[in-house]
This record gives C-alpha cells, structure tokens and sequence, in this order.
C-alpha cells in the first residue's frame, strides 16, 4: 500500500465512529487495540470491532483534524460528540502492516475530561451514559 491507501485507512476508522459501520476499516488480521480504560489489549479484529461499535453508539459527529503516515506507524488527531454534546479530542497512535491497522492505542485530550471527570468512563463503557 501507498501512503494514501494508509491516510484512506485512517480516516475511514475515524468516519465510522460516526456511522457505527466498521465493515469498511481495512484491519489487520492481528489488530490490536489498547483500551484507554484498563490498559488491557483486545486482541482480533472481533473483539476490537465489538469495543468500538459498542462507543460508535454513543458518537453523533466525528472532525478529523490531521493523519500521519511515517510507515509502519501513524497517528491521527480527531474530535468526536457523544450523544451527551461532550466534545473530545483524541490523538490515536497506530501501528500499520500490508492488510492494514495493526494496532491502535487512543488518547485523550483532557480538557474535556477535566470539566467532566465523571463522564469519560460512562461514555467509554455505555454504564450509565
């Protein structure tokens, strides 16, 4: 893949947070992804997939702000709304093979997180939100 295939990749992963369709994300068959809750790994494009569609629910716009492809690594800036009107911003840093997204590790900006500490969590898990 060329470095717009990969730039493609990213934003597609990105716009579906706003679609919840994540049918069109080129990942690899040893995606992982590292939660920003609890620091555990979900490994398989299965249990990634399930984790983010389930907060795919609770997103009802995505800004993409910037991707940056220096292979086999890359990382995104982005926004996303919950539901709930809590606008976060995030910096995704991936790890990218020949089949596509190999590994995904989000942060957050926490200013959002500091006017609403009690919020992350909830939306991150769907408990209460």
């Amino acid at each position: 893949m060329d470095q717009e295939q990969y730039h493609a990749i990213l934003k597609d992963y990105f716009n579906a947070f706003r679609t919840g369709d994540f049918s069109l994300v080129k990942f690899s068959s040893k995606i992982q992804f590292l939660s920003p809750i609890s620091q555990s790994t979900f490994d398989g494009v299965e249990a990634v997939v399930n984790f983010v569609s389930d907060v795919s629910t609770r997103v009802t716009e995505v800004t993409i702000l910037s991707t940056t492809v220096d292979y086999p690594t890359a990382s995104g800036v982005w926004q996303m709304k919950t539901t709930k009107g809590t606008l976060y911003t995030l910096n995704n840093f991936f790890r990218l093979d020949e089949e596509g997204i190999v590994y995904v590790w989000p942060m957050f900006d926490p200013k959002a997180i500091v006017e609403d500490p009690e919020g992350l969590i909830p939306w991150l898990t769907g408990k209460g939100y």
